[in-house]
């Protein structure tokens, strides 16, 4: 029954007007599933034509796999078959094939990590079925809270038990010492297992935290590489918009005045830049000291036309379309022209049209193997800027915008190691998560930069030259 709805689901896509809009993919648990699921879709497709050329017009092919096999792959929408269910008798065997093996936890994960849109569940089984006194499989352990979370779209908190440990005495003991100061205090903040350790409330808003403080307890040294405990942890924080310090624990056992003198002081800095978690000095950064880069984030601007689009030539609409928004790159124009011709493909034919009209019409700026359209030569030379992505892949945004996001992110953080700064990066450009084509589209940029000198690189850390 679930193959059958989730084929069903797909001929409805396939068959609404703007089916061409989001690519499909499907996983199932068992390779079983996975061919059957197969099966019948190719027998819906071959019986309808119309549905055929439908699922060729996406600009994805739909993907039917497994648990197995479905690393790399990935789909706006993802429809997910569980396949597991009660028995005629109405048990549920706690066996779910991959799941029950050591690291089955983290098949779990790839797949659920496989939309980029939107993921439907489907499953004859309910998460208050699954009973975790008859198993110890982290795998299934991971499946329960998942189908927890798609039956009620809340994240399910499991308790949090934290040893009477010397960072949790310690946190609390700043945290006693602050609230004599009339300071409001909280303790152990976070719904995962990395929390906050001291988080002080904004004097003049209730709602909101003025400073977060990190300890070096169980949590850091339980972290795996210093890139985590250093860079990624704090900068996670500082994108979710916490003000960060770090109190080791040894200042605080020798000199706890200090450290409250210190953690007050840094408070007292409302327009001051707050001290930051990272002990690496090349990672201590105040942003006021260098201003070399533009700090120039674009909103992107889409054409919009009250005339029909119909009436246009080729070349007036391609003109009228990058004049608005430029950069772009040739694909991404000619797809721009579908969506105002009320089509849902790029032909070759009108491929082949537009690369003419640029070739004699507009300005192509080429770096590396990277062709980027604009209007004119001017606008090239004076774009400084970049734009989040704003519904486009990020094979489709101009490798200009991502050098520059790159080179004003490199110049925030004086220096910083490859890994960091693509992460930084995603977020900037507004990617959630970094996939295969994200990272190499961010390490085609950096490269391109490299190149061009604008940055240089020094035993895997990224900096601006010397010279700026």
């Amino acid at each position: 029954m679930e193959a059958e709805t989730i084929v069903e689901d797909i001929v409805k896509r396939l068959q609404s007007s703007n089916h061409a809009k989001y690519s499909i993919g499907v996983i199932a648990f068992s390779q079983v599933q996975q061919n059957l699921i197969e099966d019948l879709l190719t027998d819906k497709l071959d019986k309808d034509k119309k549905l055929r050329e439908a699922a060729d017009e996406l600009y994805e092919p739909i993907f039917i796999k497994n648990l197995e096999n479905v690393q790399g792959d990935e789909r706006d929408i993802i429809l997910f078959s569980i396949g597991y269910g009660p028995d005629k008798d109405g048990k549920v065997s706690m066996n779910f094939g991959p799941l029950n093996n050591n690291g089955g936890e983290k098949r779990l994960n790839v797949a659920v990590s496989r939309a980029r849109r939107e993921m439907i569940v489907y499953s004859s089984l309910k998460a208050s079925q699954i009973d975790l006194r008859r198993t110890k499989a982290r795998g299934v352990e991971g499946l329960k809270h998942f189908l927890e979370y798609a039956e009620q779209q809340i994240l399910i908190q499991t308790a949090n038990v934290r040893k009477d440990s010397s960072d949790r005495v310690i946190s609390e003991q700043i945290a006693k010492t602050l609230r004599t100061r009339g300071h409001i205090v909280n303790t152990n903040i976070g719904r995962s297992n990395f929390k906050v350790d001291v988080a002080i409330v904004d004097s003049h808003d209730n709602g909101n935290y003025s400073m977060g403080i990190l300890l070096d307890g169980e949590v850091y040294h339980d972290t795996q590489t210093t890139r985590d405990r250093e860079i990624v942890q704090p900068t996670i924080l500082n994108l979710l918009g916490w003000k960060i310090m770090r109190v080791w624990s040894v200042d605080w056992i020798n000199n706890p005045e200090r450290v409250i003198a210190r953690i007050e002081h840094v408070l007292n800095q409302e327009h001051k830049p707050t001290e930051t978690p990272v002990i690496n000095t090349t990672f201590d950064v105040t942003k006021e000291k260098v201003e070399v880069i533009e700090r120039n984030e674009k909103e992107y601007k889409t054409y919009q036309s009250n005339l029909n689009t119909a009436s246009m030539s080729d070349e007036v609409l391609a003109a009228k379309i990058l004049s608005c928004e430029q950069p772009m790159t040739l694909m991404y124009l000619c797809k721009c022209m579908c969506h105002h011709r009320d089509t849902t493909r790029v032909s070759p034919t009108l491929l082949a049209t537009v690369s003419d009209i640029v070739a004699s019409k507009m300005y192509a700026q080429k770096i590396g193997y990277s062709t980027i359209l604009w209007t004119d030569k001017e606008h090239a030379d004076t774009f400084k800027g970049y734009r989040q992505a704003n519904g486009r892949d990020i094979t489709e945004i101009p490798l200009i915008e991502i050098m520059n996001a790159i080179a004003l992110t490199v110049q925030e953080q004086l220096s910083i190691k490859t890994d960091a700064l693509t992460l930084l990066v995603a977020k900037r450009l507004g990617f959630a998560r970094r996939g295969a084509k994200v990272e190499l589209a961010l390490n085609n940029g950096l490269e391109a930069l490299l190149n061009a000198n604008r940055v240089v690189e020094c035993d895997g850390v990224i900096k601006l030259p010397e010279q700026q």
